[in-house]
Protein backbone atom coordinates (compact mmCIF):
# COMPACT_ATOMS: atom_id res chain seq x y z
CA UNK A 1 0.00 0.00 0.00
CA UNK A 2 2.90 2.17 0.38
CA UNK A 3 3.64 5.23 2.67
CA UNK A 4 0.63 6.01 4.51
CA UNK A 5 0.63 9.92 5.67
CA UNK A 6 -2.17 11.01 7.91
CA UNK A 7 -1.50 15.25 7.28
CA UNK A 8 -4.96 16.17 7.83
CA UNK A 9 -5.78 13.83 10.65
CA UNK A 10 -8.56 11.86 8.96
CA UNK A 11 -6.72 8.45 8.73
CA UNK A 12 -9.11 5.64 10.55
CA UNK A 13 -9.23 1.92 10.32
CA UNK A 14 -13.14 0.30 9.23
CA UNK A 15 -13.00 -3.29 10.02
CA UNK A 16 -15.39 -5.43 7.28
CA UNK A 17 -15.89 -9.07 6.46
CA UNK A 18 -12.43 -8.99 4.48
CA UNK A 19 -10.21 -7.68 6.85
CA UNK A 20 -9.41 -4.10 8.02
CA UNK A 21 -9.06 -1.40 5.78
CA UNK A 22 -7.60 1.83 5.77
CA UNK A 23 -10.23 4.86 5.12
CA UNK A 24 -9.74 8.85 5.41
CA UNK A 25 -12.86 10.35 7.17
CA UNK A 26 -13.51 13.82 5.16
CA UNK A 27 -15.46 15.02 8.12
CA UNK A 28 -12.46 15.79 10.00
CA UNK A 29 -11.37 18.12 7.40
CA UNK A 30 -14.57 19.88 8.93
CA UNK A 31 -14.35 19.44 12.30
CA UNK A 32 -10.01 20.95 11.68
CA UNK A 33 -12.34 23.67 9.87
CA UNK A 34 -11.03 23.02 6.45
CA UNK A 35 -13.85 23.31 4.16
CA UNK A 36 -17.10 22.07 4.59
CA UNK A 37 -17.08 18.65 3.40
CA UNK A 38 -20.77 17.50 3.39
CA UNK A 39 -21.84 20.31 0.46
CA UNK A 40 -19.17 18.98 -1.86
CA UNK A 41 -20.16 16.82 -4.65
CA UNK A 42 -19.83 13.01 -4.47
CA UNK A 43 -17.06 13.49 -7.44
CA UNK A 44 -15.28 16.23 -5.88
CA UNK A 45 -15.32 13.97 -2.26
CA UNK A 46 -13.77 11.28 -4.52
CA UNK A 47 -10.93 13.51 -6.15
CA UNK A 48 -10.41 14.94 -2.71
CA UNK A 49 -10.10 11.63 -0.94
CA UNK A 50 -7.84 10.27 -3.49
CA UNK A 51 -5.38 13.43 -2.82
CA UNK A 52 -5.37 12.95 0.54
CA UNK A 53 -4.18 9.41 0.06
CA UNK A 54 -1.88 10.41 -2.15
CA UNK A 55 -0.41 13.62 -0.80
CA UNK A 56 3.21 13.77 -0.55
CA UNK A 57 4.06 17.78 -0.63
CA UNK A 58 5.47 17.41 -3.85
CA UNK A 59 3.02 15.89 -6.81
CA UNK A 60 -0.15 16.78 -4.68
CA UNK A 61 0.71 19.46 -2.09
CA UNK A 62 -1.20 20.29 0.96
CA UNK A 63 -2.54 23.52 -1.24
CA UNK A 64 -4.30 20.73 -3.73
CA UNK A 65 -5.82 19.11 -1.12
CA UNK A 66 -7.24 22.43 0.52
CA UNK A 67 -8.00 24.00 -2.57
CA UNK A 68 -10.52 20.68 -3.25
CA UNK A 69 -11.73 20.73 0.18
CA UNK A 70 -12.94 24.22 -0.36
CA UNK A 71 -14.24 23.95 -3.63
CA UNK A 72 -16.43 26.15 -4.98
CA UNK A 73 -18.86 25.77 -8.11
CA UNK A 74 -18.87 29.63 -8.81
CA UNK A 75 -15.33 29.28 -8.55
CA UNK A 76 -14.65 31.63 -5.54
CA UNK A 77 -12.63 29.99 -3.20
CA UNK A 78 -12.66 31.46 0.39
CA UNK A 79 -9.19 32.10 1.74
Amino acid sequence: MGKENDRFGTRAFLDTSGGRVLIHRLNALEREGIGNVDRLPYSIKVLLEAAIRQCDGFEITEDDVLRLARWNPAGVTPE
